[in-house]
């Protein structure tokens, strides 16, 4: 029994931390995948305190050189963020964006020291789960709308809860499919497989339902990845082609309901396609799992031949190289098809609705004004081509010189974004901490579960410079997670050193010092948020005291004194409000929304001044009042 506990220890270490993963993924998931700075501030609270911890009372190792390279990066990076309060246009952002980064750095260092080469599949397996928990909620909204339906109408019925935007939901499912591959080609037991396998319907139908095409060419681009550094990838592409099947059926159903598929269906016919799709899908999960039970059993007995697997290589190859020449055939060669696809990328409908018909969302190519965005973060970096303009700046920078009616708060491009706003040395940074891992994925892929768990990685990867996944920390923290499997599977030291004592104290000083820093932001964050929710609900009292206790823990930040301003001039105290405005003014004279409100509680040349200012800033709403102002005359 002695001999046996160290045993017994480790088992139990594997299946708490991969527990852990899906607990702590699956509540930030449901926190608006933790877009807001009150999830930030409890992750790294949690985070921090879990490598405090261990780096205290754990004979920690020292991490691999790959690891080092990325958390070193990552490090480096949020160290660059902070750093950038001395040069920033907009000091309240850049602490904002610091305190997000602070998540992702104590979640990568909690990361780099528990997950090890045998806890890979626990927590890969507990990031599925979270990831399969949030997927299957949120197609239930669209299954059960009657019960469960959200009406958001900047959403235009996009499937979007829980993370509360589509686009994040979408390559969130889409990396839990490319997991639950993984797991169904290579899992260690028949129910395993078929459990993972028995995923894929709702996972897809998950996907289909955001209506976006960023995450299926992101899932592709990954799961081509995978196939090509897979040393079975004849196996793994078996797998995939017995699997496909199940999920491509539950895509075609669900692209035929007609009321689940247009803005303009009313709720009982949404329902009855609902209930009548929960039933289709529940029968696909329950084929699949069939399927896969049988391709695993069929494993254990049939041996291919190395002829005949060279003749199936042979086969997939042909029908790859037909599939390429028809397309060439039919669009034209690559300088064509290329030329096609950028006119296509930058052409965007003057429409800002989606089509009443979503399914025609899926067949075309527009950026949906991306282009325009990305020359912003250009033209923003060429101005700060050294520093950069600061974190959170990119916001003010597009108001300030759009060209067109959309507002947006990021470049929808995670490395033109940083570029221009921190400069050369945060991209190099952020690459570095971001690239170590697939140097990783590539020396580790003998592992099983390497291939997949590289595709979800790179799905990211892809992702993010589309679309403002760095955002949403639930998508940055599984990419991080997924990272950090690869990065264990890369290490190959038998016995790896132990951390020195001052390491381990100096680190778990430093964990320490960073709490600290976790704790005044979660607290301010959650006063904003309380008060926010009072106001909504009337209660002025309430919200009035919650945004001066959010001001007392944020004294760098307008967003309490707004709250309060907003909270007086619900209440008619416009002279109190206007005190709050101009308070909140002194902490950012570049928000132009602050100045805009001011205006609002003013009268006479005062109100003028502050709508002039708003304006400047905001110069595409001015021209808006005066096109609005010459129709009316």
């Amino acid at each position: 029994m002695t001999a046996a506990a160290p045993r017994v220890r480790w088992e139990l270490y594997r299946v708490a931390l991969g527990l852990g993963v899906a607990i702590s993924l699956a509540l930030i998931a449901f926190s608006s995948g933790g877009y807001f700075p009150t999830a930030w501030g409890w992750g790294a609270l949690v985070a921090l305190t879990l490598v405090a911890g261990y780096l205290v009372v754990a004979d920690a190792v020292r991490p691999s050189t790959l690891a080092l390279a990325s958390f070193g990066g990552l490090v480096g990076f949020g160290a660059w963020t902070w750093l950038a309060l001395l040069w920033t246009d907009n000091s309240p952002g850049t602490v904002l964006e610091g305190q997000r980064v602070l998540l992702y750095v104590a979640a990568l260092g909690a990361l780099v020291l528990l997950v090890r080469r045998p806890t890979i599949p626990w927590v890969l397996a507990g990031t599925l789960v979270a990831i399969f928990l949030a997927s299957g909620y949120g197609l239930a909204t669209r299954l059960f709308p009657e019960r469960l339906g959200v009406f958001d109408p900047v959403a235009s019925y996009r499937l979007e809860e829980p993370l509360t935007y589509w686009n994040a939901l979408g390559i969130f499912a889409a990396i839990g499919a490319l997991l639950a591959l993984g797991f169904a080609a290579r899992g260690r037991s028949i129910a395993g497989r078929a459990l993972a396998a028995a995923t894929l319907p709702v996972l897809f139908a998950t996907v289909y339902f955001t209506f976006g095409r960023g995450a299926w060419i992101a899932a592709a681009v990954g799961l081509a990845v995978a196939v090509a550094v897979d040393p079975r990838r004849l196996q793994l592409l078996v797998t995939a082609l017995v699997l496909a099947p199940a999920p491509a059926i539950a895509v075609v159903v669900s692209s035929h309901e007609h009321a689940l598929t247009r803005t303009d269906a009313p709720l009982a016919s949404a329902t009855h396609d609902g209930h009548r799709l929960a039933l289709y899908v529940l029968l696909l999960v329950a084929s699949e799992a069939v399927v896969a039970v049988g391709l695993a059993l069929s494993e254990r007995r049939v041996v291919p031949s190395s002829r005949v697997r060279l003749a199936f290589g042979a086969a997939l190859a042909l029908i790859a190289l037909a599939a390429v020449l028809g397309v060439f055939v039919r669009y034209g060669g690559p300088v064509a098809l290329a030329r096609k696809g950028y006119d296509s990328f930058t052409t965007t409908t003057t429409s800002t609705t989606s089509p009443v018909n979503l399914n025609k969302r899926l067949f075309t190519f527009s950026g949906s004004h991306r282009s325009e965005l990305w020359k912003a973060a250009w033209q923003d970096y060429k101005a700060n081509a050294v520093l950069g303009s600061g974190p959170g700046t990119y916001e003010q920078y597009w108001l300030k010189h759009r060209q067109i009616q959309l507002k947006v708060r990021d470049a929808h491009n995670l490395y033109l974004e940083v570029l221009a706003e921190l400069g050369p040395v945060g991209l190099v940074l952020l690459l570095l901490a971001l690239g170590a891992p697939l140097a990783a994925g590539i020396a580790g892929r003998a592992h099983p579960l390497v291939p997949l768990a590289l595709a979800a990685y790179v799905a990211y990867l892809v992702h993010a410079a589309v679309d403002w996944d760095w955002e949403m920390s639930v998508i940055t923290l599984v990419a991080l997670v997924c990272g950090a499997a690869l990065l264990a599977a890369a290490d190959r030291r038998e016995g790896p050193p132990l951390l020195s004592p001052r390491i381990r104290g100096a680190g778990a000083a430093a964990a320490l010092a960073l709490i600290v820093v976790a704790f005044v932001g979660v607290v301010g964050a959650s006063a904003l948020s309380a008060s926010d929710d009072a106001l909504i609900k009337g209660r002025y009292g309430e919200a009035g005291s919650q945004a001066r206790k959010a001001a007392r823990w944020w004294r760098w930040s307008p967003d309490p004194w707004r709250q309060l301003g907003d909270t007086q001039a619900a209440q008619g105290d416009t002279a109190a409000a206007r005190a709050s405005y101009l308070k909140a003014i002194s902490k950012n004279r570049r928000d132009w929304m602050l100045w805009y409100d001011l205006s609002a509680v003013s009268d006479g040349r005062a109100a003028e001044q502050a709508l002039n200012e708003a304006a400047r800033l905001n110069p595409y709403y001015r021209s808006n009042l005066e096109g609005a102002g010459s129709a009316a005359r």
